[in-house]
């Protein structure tokens, strides 16, 4: 039975008379008792109703996330890195400027300017959401669990988790390498070798988990950036480095380096997005149009790989044929599976003599808790996506 029988309001109509977005609108009927009706998958709003909470709401202040940032001030500052291949989406975001696009067709009158940082770890882009640099960066998972935890200490700091990228299985995309030349077979054998990698990164991380696990010296590590690594390995005058994608793939093809097996790295690989939740209260409409170009990125690798592939390599110096071989190996899901939130809880727990106060943190604050990326899908004309962890496992059929 349809809503207008009983003269109500669609949330739409709901949404222009107060002139607010769905995920404020939402939000309110969240926090503030806004008064609805739900028949199936439809939201309907009583008119007396709505103008009974507004009058009742009138008093309150107007909600910061209502407050559109003037015009003079819309300037978005995105981070992103362009040697992580799990984040890569960005490279293709930024090169077909389809979040530019996504900003034009949310409104043709204001005027925007997006700047792009491209940094070489995901801790210096937490950084740069702590000092108001970065309004939006990609980052992998050790970063993002970083970030829930620095919250705890900086309570001014107020990160948003919004979405996943570039996802791996077990562990794959992140692996020990030797150079070729080496007679090491196993990590044991590697003891009180140095061990190179990028400081407080996801490849850190899983460097220590495989330190544990084999009883290896923690004091040979050395923190190089993953260029370095690289860079090291091909020379032929470093030792093991713990690699991420397109770095892994890369070495190998040159021949200047193997990986080796690495028991003690477990887990999925898991990369995102994230926030600064207080800019992102005062800018959703921005923030729904970056996810929506982040959407149609993933799609475009998915459709598009061969294109894709040289549309990184140009971006990145990445060669082509290594482009297009790494991207074969990322699952590029924006959304969140209960399996994505154990493997984020896993490495809460576990990192959690690495960051600050995050023992039994789990992945408190992973779960969206917002309904940006859900309203993203929705006016992309997607199918359904719940704001709240898909059941169970990955899944084949629908990708976002």
């Amino acid at each position: 039975m349809s809503g207008e029988r009983f003269d109500l309001l669609s949330l739409r109509e709901a949404m222009d008379i107060l002139g607010v977005s769905r995920a404020t609108i939402d939000r309110w009927r969240k926090d503030k008792q806004l008064p609805h009706i739900k028949i199936g998958k439809e939201i309907w709003i009583d008119p007396a109703k709505l103008q009974a909470w507004v009058h009742l709401h009138a008093h309150v202040a107007v909600p910061a996330e209502a407050v559109k940032q003037p015009a003079r001030n819309r300037v978005i500052r995105v981070g992103y890195q362009s040697g992580a291949a799990l984040l890569w989406s960005t490279l293709i975001i930024k090169s077909l400027g389809l979040f530019e696009d996504e900003l034009k067709r949310m409104s043709a009158s204001l005027e925007y300017e997006v700047l792009w940082h491209d940094a070489p770890n995901g801790m210096e882009l937490v950084e740069d959401l702590i000092g108001g640099d970065a309004h939006i960066v990609s980052i992998g998972d050790y970063p993002i669990m970083a970030g829930m935890a620095l919250k705890r200490v900086l309570p001014r700091f107020n990160p948003l988790f919004l979405a996943f990228d570039g996802k791996t299985r077990g562990g794959d995309g992140i692996s020990l390498v030797v150079p070729s030349r080496a007679l090491a077979n196993r990590p044991e054998e590697l003891s009180g070798s140095p061990i190179a990698t990028v400081g407080h990164s996801s490849a850190s991380y899983r460097l220590e988990e495989l330190l544990s696990a084999h009883g290896l010296n923690s004091e040979a590590v050395v923190h190089r950036t993953m260029r370095d690594c690289f860079n090291g390995l091909l020379r032929g005058n470093a030792g093991a480095s713990v690699m991420w994608e397109p770095y892994l793939s890369w070495v190998r093809a040159t021949g200047a380096g193997v990986p080796i097996r690495t028991d003690g790295i477990g887990g999925d690989y898991l990369t995102g997005l994230m926030a600064d939740g207080e800019w992102a209260a005062r800018n959703e409409d921005v923030v729904i149009a970056y996810l929506k170009a982040h959407l149609r990125a993933h799609e475009y690798i998915r459709r598009e790989p061969e294109s894709a592939a040289a549309m990184i390599s140009g971006a990145s110096g990445v060669p082509v044929a290594v482009a297009a071989e790494v991207l074969a190996l990322i699952r590029w899901d924006a959304s969140l599976y209960e399996r994505d939130v154990l493997t984020l809880a896993r490495l809460g727990e576990a990192g959690s003599n690495s960051l600050p106060r995050a023992a039994g943190a789990g992945a408190e604050g992973i779960a969206y808790g917002n309904a940006y990326l859900p309203h993203a899908v929705q006016a992309l004309k997607l199918p359904y996506l719940s704001d709240s962890p898909l059941k169970g496992d990955w899944s084949g059929e629908m990708l976002y």
